[in-house]
């Protein structure tokens, strides 16, 4: 049984929405939440309480808006931006790097929170885990520079759980020069396919409240033990060759080899595999339907994930674009695999909101 989740809490009456800066936005998975666009995932995946209204796409939802603004958003990879824009999800978006962002002194407006992902590829297990020694691995003290900066109310970076077992505790490094800026700092395993998202993704969310602005140390978020299948996000879809979704008629042709990363099936009956942005067109296989013994029924087509199907086992809306151009391309699955999942990213944000809210009178 999942449980329970308690209500949002929300700013003071006529209090203006907190003020958001986000760093490696990407397409904005984590940004959704945070005041860029809406939240839609399949009902089963969250508490009827979160629920704003039924979405269009039978079985999914809109979550409720939270107190949050969009004030400024920043990545480098083309293809993000684009999906960021062409979903309107885009505010005041710059491409370019951060660190050249930071030499020319670049005018970061205010902000209460400041969030991002800062890349992983180098921590992550499937990598080659340089970590440190690589230039992508020191990235995330641009993030450090920018909160220095800023000095938000709190932060948040997600990153991948490589971060707890790699040589030298990455971890406690990053949290030591976060503290060493004046913030409280924990972090927490978050293991994706218990808190509603349809996917085995593992990821560390670093929290960080201001010793002075929020005086406490953020809790942990709870963990709602609740697991939803990909067949739960699919059961809508049509197959390739009978849809008008150019995204659902996008997928890898490339074939099965004996070994190696994406050479697995994404069993229906549960959540998927990660949804990896290093893919090089091996993205998982999908078949129709489970048999006995996890083998496909005879007969039914083998192909591997489409754009579209990847997106929603990110819990992307089920009608978000993810084309370019409206041409049927697989420039999605990159920034879909960098992604945060919209979902983890709400989750995060009432967390973020339960820290920045003034506490709450007792009842009588």
């Amino acid at each position: 049984m999942a449980a329970s989740a308690a209500p949002a809490p929300s700013p003071p009456t006529g209090a203006q929405p907190y003020r958001v800066l986000s760093l490696f936005s990407g397409m904005a998975g984590m940004d959704l939440a945070f005041g860029s666009g809406d939240v839609t995932v399949h009902r089963d995946s969250v508490p009827a309480e979160w629920v704003d209204r039924p979405a269009s796409t039978p079985g999914f939802v809109t979550l409720k808006k939270l107190p949050f603004t969009g004030v400024f958003q920043n990545d480098i990879l083309r293809s993000a931006h684009q999906i960021a824009e062409q979903n309107g999800w885009a505010h005041n978006y710059v491409e370019e790097d951060i660190r050249e962002l930071l030499k020319k002194g670049h005018p970061f407006p205010e902000a209460d929170v400041v969030v991002g992902g800062f890349p992983c590829q180098d921590f992550s297990h499937a990598g080659k885990r340089q970590g440190f020694d690589s230039e992508r691995g020191t990235l995330y003290r641009a993030f450090v520079d920018v909160v220095r900066l800023i000095q938000p109310a709190a932060f948040i970076a997600e990153n991948v759980n490589g971060l707890l077992t790699m040589k030298g505790n990455p971890i406690d490094i990053i949290v030591a020069d976060f503290a060493s800026i004046g913030y409280d700092v924990r972090y927490q395993l978050i293991k994706c396919e218990e808190y509603g998202i349809p996917q085995t993704r593992w990821r560390v969310i670093i929290t960080g409240t201001h010793k002075d602005k929020v005086g406490r140390l953020a809790p942990d978020i709870p963990c709602p033990n609740r697991r939803v299948p990909i067949a739960t996000y699919f059961q809508h879809l049509k197959e390739p060759e009978e849809t008008d979704d150019q995204a659902q008629t996008v997928y890898s042709k490339a074939k099965r080899l004996a070994r190696g990363q994406g050479q697995q099936e994404a069993r229906l009956q549960y959540p998927g595999p990660t949804m990896r942005a290093e893919h090089h067109g091996n993205i998982e296989f999908r078949r129709l339907a489970d048999g006995a013994n996890g083998q496909a029924e005879p007969g039914l087509p083998e192909r591997r994930l489409t754009v579209r199907e990847a997106a929603l086992i990110q819990t992307f809306p089920p009608d978000c674009i993810l084309t370019s151009g409206n041409k049927p391309t697989m420039i999605g699955y990159k920034p879909i695999g960098n992604a945060v999942p919209p979902l983890l990213g709400y989750i995060v944000a009432r967390h973020v909101l339960a820290l920045l809210s003034p506490p709450q009178p007792p009842s009588n």
